[in-house]
């Protein structure tokens, strides 16, 4: 393996269809306008707060005057802006550190080294069965990443990958299935389970802002699916088998039918919750999920351990609980387990 990241902060924007922001501003201003009544719940809480009231302003002031111009400059750039700050990238600032054009001897050694750690994780695992081909992304947010044996990859394809990877072996079968994931960022993860299983339908749900990032990367990643943003269908009626994907924000999960999904996901935002905000989305996986909870999470971050989420265990059992290794070349002290949880009643084949 050949890895070099000296351009792999090199800028590669890509047009932005200005229809897919029109639906997407469209679909956050209505869920904004729901959000502000919605409970306590599902307000944003703890550890993501400083992040709305630091990094999202810019983006939120051009969607409400409806500046889709703007929006679009933005979403273009987002893996450069500050309004996917918290959910991609090193724990460091990116853009004075990697994106200045001056990247230090020291901050390339860091980057090299999560890089390599990471990559060894997905070759030792996934990587048996697949070539570095399975991890190309689109540029869409003008992406950074790295290269190896010549070939561009976003960073954190590895850990997306392994898990949508996992996710569909577990639910692999003859009928369609539905993947809900809580909390999907900018979408990285949705991304390869709409990719390489045509069978599917992905379900996002998360606050507002990173709503509207979700539905602007998959449309613009896959304009040929068929994906609905909240809005524009009626959950209390809508066939949700007849999409690829389903972009709704945080306060709409009660809408969803009890056991309408496969397995649900969350990964690292569900233990930097409050202790409200934990309960209820975990309640809401228990109700529906109809075979498998998966997370991965933090163990030693208050208020709410991933040890102690309040998994139904009349209807789930846990059968694996292991070390997250992703973030170790980051952290040597890392608290990050993944657990999946299986129906009580369900066998594996």
């Amino acid at each position: 393996m050949f890895l070099t990241v000296e351009n792999g902060f090199a800028e590669r924007k890509v047009d932005v269809d200005s229809k897919i922001i029109d639906r997407v501003v469209a679909s956050y201003n209505k869920s904004k306008a729901v959000q502000k009544d919605a409970p306590e719940e599902y307000q944003v809480s703890h550890m993501w707060l400083p992040i709305y009231q630091g990094y999202m302003d810019k983006v939120m002031a051009a969607m409400a005057r409806g500046d889709n111009a703007e929006i679009a400059r933005i979403y273009g750039n987002f893996f450069r802006e500050s309004c996917s700050i918290g959910i991609h990238g090193m724990p460091v600032d990116m853009e004075t550190t990697y994106f200045s054009g001056n990247v230090s001897d020291e901050a390339k050694g860091l980057y090299t080294a999560d890089v390599m750690h990471r990559m060894q994780i997905w070759f030792d695992s996934i990587g048996k069965t697949h070539t570095l081909d399975a991890l190309e992304t689109p540029l869409v947010g003008n992406p950074y990443g790295y290269y190896i044996d010549g070939k561009f990859l976003r960073a954190g394809v590895d850990y997306q990958h392994y898990y949508a990877t996992i996710i569909a072996r577990l639910i692999r079968g003859a009928k369609r299935k539905a993947v809900l994931e809580l909390g999907g960022g900018f979408g990285g993860l949705g991304h390869f389970l709409m990719r390489d299983n045509a069978d599917l339908t992905y379900i996002d749900v998360d606050l507002p802002e990173n709503m509207a990032l979700t539905a602007f990367y998959l449309l613009s990643a896959f304009p040929e699916k068929n994906i609905a943003l909240y809005g524009e269908i009626d959950l209390a009626t809508a066939d949700l088998d007849r999409y690829d994907a389903v972009v709704l924000p945080n306060f709409a999960l009660p809408e969803l039918k009890d056991d309408s999904v496969d397995l649900a996901f969350n990964s690292y935002s569900l233990a930097e919750m409050s202790l409200n905000n934990v309960a209820n989305y975990v309640g809401h996986f228990n109700r529906v999920s109809s075979k498998f909870i998966y997370h991965v999470n933090h163990t030693r971050i208050p208020p709410v351990r991933a040890d102690d989420f309040a998994i139904d265990f009349d209807k789930f059992e846990l059968i694996s609980r292991a070390p997250a290794l992703w973030n170790m070349a980051r952290n040597a002290d890392m608290d990050e387990f993944e657990y999946l949880y299986k129906a009580v009643k369900l066998s594996f084949r």
